[in-house]
């Protein structure tokens, strides 16, 4: 289990890893291009669709991943009777977006660059369900393909516009059509790999309502984990203006690119502590050895950047995102209390104890939009990355310190 759990994690850090720059090359492209304004209507407008991907989700994919995991022949079955859930809240979700665009923002930009991009809203939920069986099945390799492909045609075709002289809307058409592509390769490696067995293996199908039933929980989750997670972005487009989102947006890709080790031993872990919920000692002993080397991890990124923030914001965005070293400093402190919150999640989710984990979200994401209101306005950027800082540590102790109460 342990040599297992060691090869997807390094499948899914080389694709985490080559994703994260990617990301990162495609946002210093933007940047350079088309300045900090430029780039904060690009990170606004995904700042909308992000959370209602999420909600058009709702939660499906994390309880296939779970119950796939714990029954490898349930897959057809459930990825059939979660098709017409995706379709309706997708695509409702998707007209939604686009037609309320322009109450959003004051921005001309930022409003048609929502509405460019909500066909995401449905598109990644479907995604999400066939990488959710490979995960399931513990089979990554054809995730980071997907993953890389995607990026590559994305970042090549963006420099692609850019060149011929169109700006930030053929940015965001880039990333609707490569999304698209990217669904239709997952859904060619579902019917290569897995779809001759589903005869053979054919399970009584689920009622769909069973599964929403099932998978709100995750469903609740995931909609208050999106809104934590961009709520204060949007907060800061509002409150103060685009070039400051640019600040934050150019700091906050060194961190995701930080995430990219933990967050490819999240995609491993899940279905590894779903497997082993009959088996709390070897649960328990495998955690253990994550939480320590979450530690060990996030400490030495947090002394990395403290450090040299500076030069490196100015040598990959130029010395006009300066202010962003001082939002990149405390922002990458913030990792440490946020991958070890997300290490708990993913515990206390095999452990069936989504409510407690949905408890201390909800109290998070309260204290998250008061220090907002209060940080933003002073210090813009950085107090984004303050606020952010101070709830993830918030988070983390609530999870750890309610162990015993949600064991009960």
């Amino acid at each position: 289990m342990t040599t297992r759990l060691s090869t997807n994690t390094f499948t899914l850090l080389v694709s985490n890893g080559g994703s994260a720059l990617l990301s990162f090359a495609l946002s210093v492209l933007i940047g350079r291009v088309l300045g900090q304004d430029g780039l904060g209507v690009y990170a606004t407008a995904l700042a909308w669709v992000f959370p209602l991907s999420l909600l058009a989700d709702f939660g499906l994919s994390t309880l296939i991943t779970r119950d796939v995991a714990q029954n490898l022949d349930s897959a057809a079955d459930i990825l059939r009777e979660t098709t017409f859930a995706r379709i309706v809240l997708g695509g409702g979700l998707t007209l939604i977006l686009a037609l309320a665009a322009p109450f959003l923002s004051s921005d001309a930009q930022v409003v048609q660059g929502i509405q460019i991009s909500a066909p995401l809203v449905a598109i990644s939920p479907f995604f999400g369900a066939f990488t959710a069986v490979l995960r399931a099945h513990r089979i990554m390799w054809p995730i980071a393909w997907l993953n890389l492909g995607m990026l590559v045609a994305q970042v090549a075709l963006t420099a692609l516009v850019f060149a011929t002289g169109q700006g930030i809307v053929a940015a965001l058409v880039v990333n609707v059509a490569t999304s698209a592509g990217q669904l239709g390769a997952a859904w060619a490696v579902w019917r290569w790999k897995f779809s001759s067995n589903v005869g053979a293996q054919y399970i009584a199908p689920l009622q769909a309502r069973v599964l929403l039933a099932k998978a709100w929980p995750f469903a609740l989750a995931g909609i208050l984990a999106a809104v934590q997670l961009r709520v204060s972005v949007i907060l800061l487009e509002r409150l103060t203006n685009a070039g400051e989102v640019g600040l934050y947006a150019a700091a906050s890709r060194f961190v995701e690119a930080g995430r990219m080790i933990p967050n490819a031993l999240f995609g491993a872990l899940f279905p590894t502590l779903a497997a082993l919920a009959a088996n709390p000692a070897e649960m328990s002993r495998i955690f253990g050895r994550v939480m320590l080397g979450l530690v060990i991890f996030g400490i030495a990124l947090g002394l990395i950047f403290s450090l040299l923030a500076p030069s490196i914001i100015r040598l990959t965005y130029g010395d006009e995102f300066s202010p962003a070293a001082a939002v990149l400093q405390v922002a990458m402190w913030s990792l440490l209390p946020s991958v070890l919150r997300g290490a708990w999640t993913l515990y206390w989710y095999a452990r069936e104890r989504e409510g407690f984990v949905n408890g201390v979200t909800a109290a998070s994401l309260a204290l998250q939009i008061a220090l907002s209101f209060w940080l933003i306005p002073q210090q813009g950027a950085l107090g984004v990355a303050i606020v952010i800082l101070l709830v993830e540590i918030f988070a983390f102790i609530a999870l750890t310190w309610g162990r015993n109460v949600a064991a009960d």
